[in-house]
This record gives C-alpha cells, sequence and structure tokens, in this order.
C-alpha cells in the first residue's frame, strides 16, 4: 500500500491511500472518529490493526461516498513528524567517490585531504549513523531555503526505513519483520559548513552543514515493507531542473537493512515511526561531482516503487 498525508481547500492533513488510476482515499473520513486514523503515524503506530483494516477497504467494491479524490486535486504534505531520526551512511562507494572529490578540489592548506584520503577501518566493521533534527522537515513540493552563506548547498538521495513494531535488541535474522514501509528521503547538506565541522577531528559528526530549516525532505508515500519485493535492488535517480544529475541503486549497501535496525535497536528500544536513513546512494549527490546547488534549481529525487520527492532551493 502507498501511504500520504494530504489537503485540500476543505481540510488540512488527513491520511491517504492510492488507488489505481491516479486516485486517494480519504481513509481518515473513511473511518471517522477512530484515533488509529487520525495521523499517518497513528496506522504506523498501531500496524497490527490498522493495515489488515486498510486492506479490506482496498478490496471493497464500494467504497465509501465523498472520500475519493483525483490526485490532481489535492496537496500530497510531509508524511508525518518521525519521533526521531537517526542517518546512516552504509555506501563505500559514496563516500569514496566524495573523498576523491574533497582531495581534487580542496588545498591542503584547507586540512580537508588529512581526513579525505581513505575510509576508516571502522566503518566496515559497524554501520554508524548520526542523529538527525526531527523538527527540520519539509515535504514534496517545499521550499528549501539556502542557509546562509550556503556555498556548496548539496542534496543526497536516500532510501529510508520507517519502523514499524518496536523492539529491543533486535536479531538482524528478525530485523525486517519491524519494518513498516519505506520513503524516499533527501538529506540537504551544505558541504563548506559540513568540511569545517568535519575538519575538527573530535567525531562529534556533522552539526550546522546538515542542521538548518526544512533540510531533512521525505515523502510523497510511505510505501509498506509488503509492496517492496527488495529494498537492496532499487533504482535511484536525481534530476536537477529536469535534468539527469546521477543515478545510482540502493544494492550497494555495506551494511544491510537488517544489520542497520539491528545495531540501532542495541540496548535501546526502537519505537514505531522511527526513521533510519540509509545514506546516500552512490552518484547521486552534487559532491560526488563537485556540482552544486543555484537559487531556484528545482531537486527531483525518485526511488523505483516510491515515486518522486521535489523540492525547490530558495534564496538565503
Amino acid at each position: 500500500m502507498r501511504l500520504c498525508t494530504f489537503s485540500t481547500d476543505a481540510f488540512s492533513r488527513h491520511v491517504g491511500l492510492a488507488l489505481p488510476e491516479q486516485r486517494l482515499l480519504d481513509v481518515s473520513s473513511a473511518l471517522p472518529g477512530d484515533p488509529r486514523f487520525a495521523t499517518l503515524l497513528d496506522v504506523i503506530q498501531h500496524e497490527d490493526d490498522t493495515l489488515p483494516m486498510l486492506r479490506t477497504l482496498l478490496g471493497s467494491t464500494q467504497m465509501p461516498q465523498g472520500c475519493l479524490h483525483d490526485l490532481k486535486d489535492v496537496r500530497i504534505e510531509l508524511p508525518y513528524q518521525p519521533p526521531q531520526i537517526r542517518c546512516f551512511s552504509v555506501y563505500e562507494q559514496h563516500l569514496k567517490n566524495a573523498f576523491r572529490q574533497v582531495a581534487a578540489n580542496v588545498s591542503p592548506a584547507a586540512g580537508a585531504p588529512a581526513w579525505a584520503m581513505q575510509i576508516p577501518a571502522a566503518f566496515y566493521e559497524t554501520p554508524v549513523y548520526y542523529k538527525g533534527v526531527r523538527l527540520n522537515l519539509s515535504g514534496p513540493g517545499a521550499p528549501v531555503r539556502r542557509p546562509a552563506p550556503g556555498t556548496m548547498l548539496d542534496y543526497e538521495a536516500e532510501l529510508a526505513v520507517v519502523v514499524g513494531r518496536g523492539g529491543k535488541n533486535i536479531d538482524a535474522s528478525a530485523a525486517m519483520a519491524h519494518v513498516f514501509g519505506y520513503v524516499v528521503f533527501n538529506d540537504f547538506s551544505e558541504r563548506a559548513q559540513l568540511m569545517k565541522e568535519l575538519r575538527s577531528g573530535v567525531g562529534t559528526g556533522p552539526a550546522k552543514g546538515k542542521d538548518f530549516d526544512g533540510s531533512n525532505s521525505l515523502g510523497p508515500w510511505i510505501v509498506t515493507a509488503d509492496e517492496i519485493a527488495d529494498p537492496h535492488a532499487l533504482d535511484v535517480t536525481v534530476r536537477v531542473n529536469g535534468q539527469v544529475r546521477g543515478q545510482g541503486s540502493t544494492s550497494g549497501m555495506t551494511h544491510r537493512i537488517d544489520r542497520i535496525l539491528s545495531f540501532a535497536s542495541q540496548n535501546e528500544t526502537l519505537h514505531a515511526g522511527e526513521l533510519l536513513a540509509t545514506g546516500c546512494v552512490p552518484e547521486c549527490a552534487g559532491v560526488e561531482h563537485w556540482r552544486f546547488l543555484d537559487d531556484g534549481d528545482r531537486v527531483e529525487v525518485e526511488i523505483a516503487g516510491l515515486g518522486v520527492l521535489e523540492n525547490t532551493v530558495i534564496a538565503a
């Protein structure tokens, strides 16, 4: 199933379920008064109840009157606000591509090549992550304002995992049963600031290089796990102003999703709705080609089976 949050001129932020022929079922209106369908996060948190009910709705020969909309007549919004965001980096080739460009374009006096010469051994041992800011969100169609001075604003096309059933110390062999679904994620990044922060060498991870209003973009759909046969074999395309800027695949993960989810749950309870961004797909960030975003650029991230996430850069 493909789920979204949508609005019309008559109401705001209802749960939507995609139907054939570019139509949408207003789930919030079809099941009025049921708190499990008030928001998409509620649907996720009660998946054992909500998903069977939604499948029953899909199989019905008669849809509820007044609850059907053409997609062209609605506004698809930010799907939901995750209770937690963890941003992993699991693509060796993305790091190699980015480090190569930094070493070639940043002078030794700036200090960058010292940390951009090779991938540390720890990268291969465990799926490292940093905590994303769950309030710095933008949804499909939303503008993303360049952080000042923002001379090297970039995109990162990522597959994000939405946790369904919570748990602690989840074994990797059982981890995929804890996945509710998947969503397109664009981790907007300001590379000049990021390089300054990483140059410190204290191991604290990124800060203002990735933390600014709207920097975490996600949507338009949360696609349930049963719809995606293999999340490790999805084609990814980035377009800027309609022109292909990068193409890659989720097939190159050094640490796969079962390992990511298991690691995140070590000694810590994962909760329904938490978002695990898996990291930038190789060839799907501007830094890998040393080509960054200008004001007015329209960025589209497409992942096969998940849809297209579009945002436009506006001036600082």
